[in-house]
């Protein structure tokens, strides 16, 4: 069975350092309002049923990043699947999509929902379903209208919102993953999907001296980014703390932290860089590498008592290259979803 591929964005988005302002005005919040309204316009009742959901509904906070199918291959991912909808509803699936993103980030999703194809190929269709029309759109609440929230999400890849009106609360928690990292065989041969997460946390481990090296460098691996939670398990703050790192480990550190939050509009991004910027507290850098294993599987994590960015390249690929799979995410702490408690 040949499936359909998902076109990313190729638009160009230029490195955004620490010049970002705060804007004055959350327009990203405002065209979320304006794409979910819109998307939502073209469902009929029955589709509704599917991607629509009170904002207080626990379905809000039960997500994942993993393939969900039952024992027959069918899928139990809550919302409507874009398989279910004609083009001119993918259209506008992916036009909310876009709000919530950035061209890079948009680039980086559409990406990893066209590796569904890549992974069919290689899988020869057995395991589970990929599909590149299996991920999911839920909204949550009136778009526009108080408290209410959306979400677009399925294998590799989980985002969600939560605003007040057209004011963005919330951005997480946000998963983007990749598998493969890099295309190794067949047309796309030679392509790479989340890379710069992986190479920026490299440069910074090759900057470290033997005495950082010694604070930062972890005897165990971190553990899998916690879905179907509210917030994040916060571990001790380990590994070494961005005070004791040369101004120029801390530029590529800020770089790094910088790349995650890119996936995101310019707004939004500058609000919270901003806000990491102005909350006292080093951000703490801790790495986790096999040296000796082929391909060198890592993790790592950026943290803080507010936030935490979480990586792990671990697995193997679907043709078995090592280390050739990597997960990332975005989380606030204590709690995602712009719940307090």
């Amino acid at each position: 069975m040949k499936l359909p591929r998902i076109a990313a964005i190729f638009t160009p988005l230029a490195f955004i350092g620490v010049a970002w302002m705060a804007p004055n005005e959350e327009r990203p919040g405002l065209a979320m309002v304006s794409a979910a309204k819109d998307f939502a316009s073209t469902l009929d009742d029955g589709q509704k049923k599917q991607a629509m959901f009170g904002f207080d509904s626990p379905k809000r906070t039960n997500w994942h990043f993993v393939p969900l199918q039952d024992a027959e291959r069918k899928p139990t991912r809550d919302g409507i699947r874009m398989e279910l909808l004609n083009d001119a509803q993918k259209e506008k699936a992916l036009n909310l999509l876009r709000a919530g993103t950035s061209a890079e980030g948009a680039k980086s999703a559409e990406t990893i929902m066209s590796l569904e194809s890549v992974l069919h190929e290689m899988e020869g269709g057995k395991g589970n379903v990929r599909n590149p029309n299996w991920y999911f759109v839920s909204i949550y609440g009136e778009p526009g209208n108080g408290r209410w929230g959306w979400r677009f999400e399925g294998h590799h890849l989980s985002l969600n919102y939560t605003l007040e009106g057209d004011q963005v609360v919330s951005v997480t928690p946000s998963v983007f993953a990749s598998n493969p990292v890099e295309i190794r065989s067949g047309a796309r041969k030679g392509q790479k999907t989340l890379n710069n997460v992986q190479d920026l946390a490299l440069e910074l481990i090759g900057s470290l001296n033997a005495e950082q090296n010694e604070k930062a460098r972890q005897t165990k691996p971190h553990p899998e980014v916690e879905a179907k939670t509210t917030g994040a398990t916060a571990s001790p703050l380990v590994g070494i703390p961005s005070g004791q790192l040369s101004e120029t480990q801390k530029a590529v550190l800020d770089k790094l932290v910088q790349t995650y939050l890119r996936r995101y509009p310019d707004p939004i991004a500058a609000r919270e860089w901003n806000r990491i910027q102005k909350t006292p507290g080093d951000l703490f850098f801790s790495y986790y590498r096999e040296e000796t294993k082929p391909g060198k599987p890592m993790t790592y994590r950026v943290a803080r008592n507010d936030f935490q960015v979480e990586f792990l390249n671990v697995q193997a690929d679907a043709e078995g290259n090592p280390a050739n799979h990597i997960h990332s995410a975005l989380r606030t702490l204590p709690k995602d979803f712009g719940l307090t408690k």
